[in-house]
Formats: structure tokens, C-alpha cells, sequence
């Protein structure tokens, strides 16, 4: 019978050398069959070994003979693997971590078991005298496991240390009670918690979310409060009409359609087909009717629209920094971050177009990037006089006002990371 750290060690070499997502190897490697303690433990070390792997390969070049790039496949992940137990876990003993990893290396590669164990050894017995770089921007990579680049953007925060450290975090999993079927959320054998950010958002312990007879009956969906405040920020009326020009999976839009009561017009634009096929699935399993679904880039102008909105949501691509405790893949797998604001712009530029005079538009995205987002809105204000900053305004106690733009930090405001932008229309 495969064990809990084989499971793992098999989804961190997906992972690691197949390119795969660490969601998506979690939940192919989680059979129903296995133990609620296995699950967990599979899903702790994919998630911490993913989170700290540089920290951990800073640790294991400290004390392994032979440089990293030179271990064979196995032996890395299993290093990563023990080191993660004995630094970051305060329920596995230290024998537990050294005897479970040196098993793994005699069944995956038998003539390093002697070398897996005394690498571990080494790192135990050195545990309490490990030495960070002495330069800032390197000393935090290493210490909180980031590369330097995103650092670098980070660096600019008086507090980028623990923006850093709570990137780090499990989040909480967040859901948000449609409010078309019905005014609270229970769900049978879930034990669920109000969140006091949000009226509508409850916070839930980890579970399988599409075996629930409430998620099927369209009760609810999974989605940050931060999310839900970008939608609450545009506050859609009755009978207006909304685009939402990136619109997948449909969190966002289904959200508008609850404020407008399903009353109205919805317009919902992705750029991949399977991808408005979510958004048309959210909609019909929540009861909605509004919303029109069509697969257009966003940043192509549907002409016959123009001039037209009433409130325009563009939720653009971005960088994803805001939400690297939820995807800790994003550190690893960044894209070209500097070709993004060039994208956004245009987007911007084109979502702009479909508002008509009066009409609001909120810019959102779920990074911490300012490139992405306060020089992206600013630049764009800057070159249309036609458009103004509008009042951000947030609902519940969190009561933040700011005209023109807010961010939301998941230190400060124990959400995602997340920028939320307003801009009207002025003639």
C-alpha cells in the first residue's frame, strides 16, 4: 500500500518535472479510500514543499557534498521533503521525518538512502545556527522563500517582511452565500464561521465542495471576500447593464447578478470557449438569468456595446501575487510581469468604451504589484479627461474609502491580496 509520503513525493515529481499544478496533482492523488489524517499530511508536505522550496534547497546545499543540480530526481524531493518536516512541522519528530525519507530513498533510489540520512542529520544538528545572506533583498528570499524578483516589488512596503510571511500562509477557504436562494448558508455536516468582513461570506474548513447538495442546489460559491468586495465596490443596480469583460469562472458575475437582484443585463465576455462554458454552468446551478455569455477577448470592442453600460467590471490578467497562499505555484511559474500593465492597459482602454456617460467602471486585479495596478488606472486617467476617479467605497467593517483606488493586504486585512480601482465617466 502507497504510504502518505509516497502519495506526496509523487505529486511533488508532477509538480516538479510534469509542468502540473499543484491543485490539480492534489486532487488526482487524493483517492476517497485514503484516511482524513493521510490526506492531510499529503496535502501539508505538496503545499510546504511548494511554498519553502527555496528555502529548503538553501538549507540542503548547506550541508550536501554534491550540488543540487546534480541529485538525482528523487533524492532532491525527498531532501526537500525531510527538510520541510524538521524546519516547518511541530507534530512529526525528528526521527519520524529522517526514518520515513531514508525508506523513500532505499524504495527510489537505494544507494543514496546512507547519503539521504546523513544530509538530514547534518540539518538537525545545525538547525539552530542557520545563517541568512546578509543583503536584504537576498536575506528575504531565502528567509520566506521568494525569488528576488518579486522581492524586488515587494521591497517598496514598510512592512514587505510580513506581506512575505503571510504569503505563506493556508489561507482560510471563503464562500459566499448566493443571496437569490435564501439569506443564510448552512451546509449539512460543515461547520461554517461568518466572516465579519463581508455580510454575505462565511469562512469553511476544508471540504469537497461539488459533493455538496447545497453547492448543486446553487446555494453558494468559493470566493475571497476581497473578490466579493470588487463586485460590492461596483454595486450594479436593478435593470442596469453590466459587462464583465474577464469574466471566468463566473464568481464576480454571478455576484453581480445577486446585487441586481437578476434583474437586468449581464454581459459576460472570456476569451476561451470552455471557459464561458463555466460561467453559463455557475449561472444556471445559481438560478440566474441574466447573463449572456460570449467568448471575445477582452481587449477586442464589441461595437454595438459601446457607449452603452451602465457599470463595467474589468477583473484583467495579472500576476497573481495577491494570491500566492492559495497558489504557491505562482512564485515558481511567473509569467513576463513586465508585458502585463501593457495588456491590462488596453483592456482598460477598451472596457472604457462600453461605458456610457454617467457610467462607472471598477479595475480590479489580485496582485501587489503597482505596475499592474495604481500606474495602470493612473496613466489611464492621465490620457482620458473624459474619465475621472470615483469614491471606492467597501461595505462592511472594513469601511475603507479612497478616491480612486485601494489595495487590500492579506496582513492587514485578512483577505487576498487584492487592488480594487473606480472610474466614471464624466460626458
Amino acid at each position: 500500500m502507497v504510504s502518505a509520503r509516497e502519495k506526496a513525493l509523487f505529486v511533488l515529481y508532477d509538480i516538479e518535472y510534469n509542468g502540473a499544478y499543484s491543485n490539480i496533482a492534489l486532487k488526482k492523488a487524493l483517492s476517497p479510500e485514503m484516511s482524513k489524517q493521510d490526506r492531510a499530511l499529503v496535502t501539508q508536505l505538496t503545499y510546504g514543499v511548494v511554498r519553502y522550496k527555496l528555502t529548503l534547497d538553501y538549507i540542503i546545499s548547506g550541508y550536501s557534498k554534491v550540488k543540487l543540480k546534480k541529485l538525482s530526481r528523487y533524492v532532491l524531493l525527498i531532501l526537500r521533503m525531510g527538510v520541510y518536516q524538521l524546519y516547518y512541522t511541530d507534530k512529526i519528530p525528528d526521527s519520524a521525518a529522517v526514518n520515513e525519507s531514508v525508506k523513500l530513498a532505499k524504495r527510489y533510489a537505494y544507494k543514496s538512502a546512507g547519503f539521504v540520512n546523513g544530509v538530514l542529520h547534518s540539518v538537525i544538528s545545525g538547525r539552530d545556527t542557520l545563517e541568512f545572506p546578509s543583503d536584504r533583498i537576498k536575506y528575504m528570499s531565502v528567509k520566506y522563500s521568494f525569488p528576488e524578483e518579486i522581492v524586488e516589488i515587494f521591497s517598496e512596503n514598510e512592512f514587505c517582511g510580513d506581506l512575505l510571511q503571510s504569503l505563506n500562509l493556508e489561507p482560510k477557504m471563503t464562500l459566499r452565500l448566493n443571496t437569490l436562494k435564501g439569506s443564510e448558508l448552512n451546509i449539512d455536516g460543515v461547520q461554517l464561521e461568518k466572516s465579519p468582513l463581508y455580510e454575505y461570506a462565511y469562512y469553511a474548513p476544508g471540504f469537497d465542495i461539488a459533493a455538496s447538495k447545497e453547492y448543486r442546489d446553487g446555494k453558494f460559491i468559493a470566493q475571497d471576500v476581497a473578490a466579493m468586495l470588487a463586485s460590492a465596490a461596483l454595486n450594479p443596480g436593478k435593470n442596469e447593464l453590466c459587462i464583465d469583460v474577464c469574466a471566468a469562472p463566473g464568481g464576480k458575475t454571478t455576484h453581480l447578478a445577486e446585487l441586481m437582484e437578476n434583474q437586468g443585463r449581464i454581459v459576460a465576455f472570456d476569451i476561451h470557449e470552455h471557459k464561458t462554458e463555466l460561467i453559463r454552468k455557475n449561472a444556471e446551478r445559481m438560478g440566474i438569468s441574466i447573463i449572456e455569455t460570449e467568448c471575445r477577448d477582452a481587449s477586442d470592442l464589441k461595437e454595438e456595446l459601446a457607449d452603452k453600460a451602465d457599470k463595467v467590471l474589468a477583473d484583467v490578467p495579472c500576476s497573481g501575487l495577491g494570491i500566492i497562499a492559495r497558489k504557491p505555484d505562482i512564485k515558481w511559474n511567473k509569467e513576463d510581469i513586465d508585458a502585463l500593465p501593457v495588456l491590462q492597459y488596453k483592456i482598460l482602454e477598451t472596457a472604457a468604451k462600453y461605458l456610457k456617460p454617467g457610467g462607472e467602471l471598477v479595475y480590479s486585479t489580485c496582485t501587489l504589484n503597482r505596475h499592474e495596478n495604481e500606474d495602470v488606472v493612473c496613466e489611464f486617467i492621465r490620457a482620458n479627461p473624459e474619465f475621472e476617479f470615483s469614491e471606492v467605497i467597501l461595505p462592511g467593517p472594513l469601511m475603507r474609502r479612497n478616491h480612486g483606488y485601494i489595495t487590500l493586504y492579506p496582513k492587514i486585512d485578512t483577505t487576498d491580496g487584492f487592488f480594487i480601482s473606480k472610474i466614471k465617466r464624466y460626458s
